[in-house]
């Protein structure tokens, strides 16, 4: 793989540099089999502390007062020192000595928990690229920037308040902004008292769709073959069976391979890396014959993009420059475990307005203003049931990084959307060009009806 060096790159009227040397493996570093860990465990509740003050604070621009009372109220109960916010140095710790964690902030590329064998000298390691602030976005016209006036549609004015109610789709939950669009068109945007449109959140599962997408440019570009074996460099030893999983095997949580489910929080709150979690575990059934939900599957995918481009640059630049950037996505971060792996299952900061801009790429087959982003045929693919996971009744099906609502919940067929933890939700009805964006910040146990919501939206617009 090139190495990255310490330079200066210009593109256009978008710059950026970028810093990175060589890590120094450490004698002991922190691994977990499958990147599996206890939440509960002071350990990795201090990591996930940590990471979500630095994003909330350094990208949202949070005061820690109300991070502590939303984004790490699920924590309370461990009795864990506050978060430590050094404003000069960016970063945030939380506890001291050996048991301290630390995540630090980049700008342009989010927060990345240090591993614990690593301090505040080991800061500059991580990799960095810079891009240049965006333009003045209130001065671009929407999609691409925010100089819009919402053409509000009075019908969903009951159904909006419902949904900040805190019960009337999801008791306990907590929504923090809501936008609809119908025909390309913004018609419906509110935000909970305290944030806005640049108050981002953590996309959590949300991110694994945004993923399912740049797999589907790189196939686009020949990088990548849903068709064929995933090319992740750690299985091809003469005799490992684990080289014959199909790329789309991974897009569809049928890779066969043990692993954690939904649990890898050694890798998103322990600050280990993604590849020792994700590559080293085994199969358990036979390739493309059991549908587990999987972190791990959707890592593995970016794990064979990475090296399938070969040039670490290229692949730290690939989703800003080949999705974000150019549909106007410049609040979003993919953000990286400490040897530069997106950990893009979960770890993706993002506003409502971006997200909006993604579900309208999507509802428009991957076109964006005339030019073709997606390879014609991908949103078909991604929203087609998985070969592991067909239809069933009574329950929701899932395609390719993407859920599929349909018959049971009360919605058209060809409704799919992403669904990340405490309600994060880009849901999109092809056939009536309708995009719902929800986000929340929902209490552990909460659960929202995003199903419901749609619905309630459907039947007044």
């Amino acid at each position: 793989m090139k190495p990255i060096m310490l330079l200066t790159i210009g593109i256009a009227s978008l710059a950026c540099s970028l810093f990175l040397t060589a890590a120094t493996a450490s004698p002991i570093p922190y691994q977990q089999p499958g990147g599996i860990a206890d939440l509960e465990d002071p350990f990795i509740a201090s990591g996930y502390n940590a990471l979500f003050t630095c994003s909330a604070h350094f990208v949202a621009r949070r005061p820690l007062a109300d991070i502590k009372v939303v984004e790490l109220a699920d924590t309370i109960p461990l009795g864990l020192p506050d978060p430590v916010i050094d404003s000069k140095n960016m970063t945030v710790r939380v506890g001291t000595g050996e048991t301290a964690r630390i995540a630090a902030y980049r700008h342009g590329m989010g927060c990345t928990l240090l591993p614990p064998q690593w301090g505040i000298a080991d800061v500059p390691r991580l990799p960095y690229v810079q891009y240049r602030e965006p333009v003045d976005l209130s001065l671009v016209p929407w999609p691409l920037g925010d100089n819009y006036s919402v053409k509000k549609s009075t019908r969903l004015t009951d159904v909006l308040s419902r949904a900040f109610d805190g019960n009337s789709f999801g008791a306990n939950t907590l929504t923090v902004s809501v936008i609809v669009l119908k025909d390309d068109v913004v018609i419906a945007e509110q935000y909970r008292d305290g944030f806005g449109p640049y108050s981002g959140y953590r996309t959590w599962s949300t991110a694994k769709s945004i993923t399912g997408v740049l797999i589907g440019i790189a196939t686009g570009q020949g990088l990548l073959d849903p068709e064929q074996p995933a090319p992740v460099p750690e299985w091809q030893a003469p005799g490992d069976a684990r080289k014959n999983i199909l790329l789309k095997e991974l897009l569809w949580m049928s890779s066969g391979l043990y692993g954690g489910g939904n649990n890898t929080a050694a890798v998103y709150f322990g600050g280990q890396d993604v590849i020792s979690a994700v590559t080293t575990t085994q199969l358990e059934v036979d390739p493309g014959t059991r549908w587990k939900y999987a972190n791990n599957d959707t890592l593995l995918a970016l794990r064979a993009l990475r090296h399938q481009l070969d040039d670490d640059l290229a692949y730290l630049r690939f989703p800003y420059d080949e999705l974000l950037h150019p549909i106007g996505m410049h609040h979003t971060y993919m953000e990286t475990d400490h040897q530069g792996n997106f950990i893009g299952s979960s770890q993706v900061y993002t506003t409502a307005r971006d997200l909006a801009r993604f579900g309208l790429l999507l509802v428009n087959d991957g076109v964006w203003l005339g030019r073709r982003i997606l390879p014609a045929g991908w949103i078909d693919f991604v929203s087609t049931p998985a070969a592991t996971r067909p239809t069933e009744a009574g329950k929701q099906g899932y395609g390719a990084q993407f859920w599929l609502f349909g018959a049971i919940d009360g919605l058209p067929a060809d409704t799919f959307t992403s669904a990340g933890n405490k309600g994060q939700y880009v849901t999109v009805i092809r056939s009536a060009d309708v995009v719902v964006v929800r986000t929340g910040v929902d209490p552990a146990g909460a659960r929202w009806n995003q199903p419901r919501f749609t619905k309630a939206v459907l039947k007044r617009i």
